[in-house]
């Protein structure tokens, strides 16, 4: 089986475009979505009436979906990221809110894959550095999940950890670099493929992995792909978008 896995598309429709165009020549089967389909950026609905279509689509919700469902307040949300979300929710009908509202939180696409937004443990959770992951892994070994994907940070990354070697990490993961996952229950895999809509690695092309699965085997790709950013832009800056949001699609930041 082979899939797209993608995260934190933000509204970003030329962004996610572009990554579904680079994304047939793999030929993917499935689509698996780590949360965040809105927030930051200005098409909203046409990212979601796009996604939501697509055969076997998994996808969970994340924070910034919480907030455009109006299921949360955006405490914690700086200023610009709340005049966003509520550009956002104005974009959406009634219909496509309740659609996005119904997301789960987390969600097994097999009984040892779990996809999950912030972490298998938190979905506010920044999984930003190797030394934060422990506690993740101790879930997923107790619960028997080999591989958890993740999001949120809006940075690649591929963590292993085994109780017999402990923790093995590539905080930078190359594109078109295929990592092997041994998925026999010893192992366990913590994967972000990055940001389609909003990298912030310091590279603007938008991100997203492959996953190849093979019963007890796999393996996962990282790839990037520039996109018409500047029509993201324009948009933006005709919707009155903050000025900051805007400017950082440009760096990757």
């Amino acid at each position: 089986m082979r899939v797209l896995v993608v995260s934190d598309i933000h509204s970003n429709w030329e962004a996610w475009q572009a990554v579904w165009q680079a994304a047939q020549a793999e030929a993917p089967e499935a689509v698996w979505c780590m949360g965040d389909l809105t927030g930051y950026g200005p098409d909203p609905a046409l990212c979601l009436e796009n996604i939501r279509t697509l055969p076997g689509l998994q996808m969970v919700m994340g924070n910034h979906d919480r907030v455009v469902a109006k299921l949360e307040s955006p405490v914690g949300f700086n200023p610009h990221a709340i005049i966003a979300a509520y550009k956002n929710l104005a974009k959406l009908n009634d219909e496509q809110t309740a659609w996005l509202a119904g997301l789960p939180r987390t969600l097994t696409t097999r009984p040892d894959i779990l996809l999950c937004h912030g972490s298998p443990v938190d979905p506010d959770e920044y999984l930003l550095t190797p030394q934060v992951t422990g506690q993740s892994f101790h879930f997923m070994h107790q619960e028997r999940i080999a591989l958890a994907l993740f999001g949120h940070t809006h940075l690649p990354a591929f963590y292993e950890w085994s109780q017999a070697d402990g923790l093995v990490a590539d905080p930078d993961p190359l594109t078109g670099h295929w990592f092997n996952l041994v998925l026999d229950g010893q192992h366990h895999y913590l994967v972000n493929p990055g940001s389609v809509g909003q990298p912030r690695d310091g590279n603007p092309h938008a991100a997203f992995g492959i996953l190849e699965l093979e019963d007890k085997k796999g393996c996962i790709s990282f790839h990037r792909v520039p996109y018409e950013l500047k029509a993201c832009q324009e948009k933006m800056r005709r919707e009155k978008f903050p000025e900051i949001l805007i400017n950082r699609l440009a760096i990757g930041y």
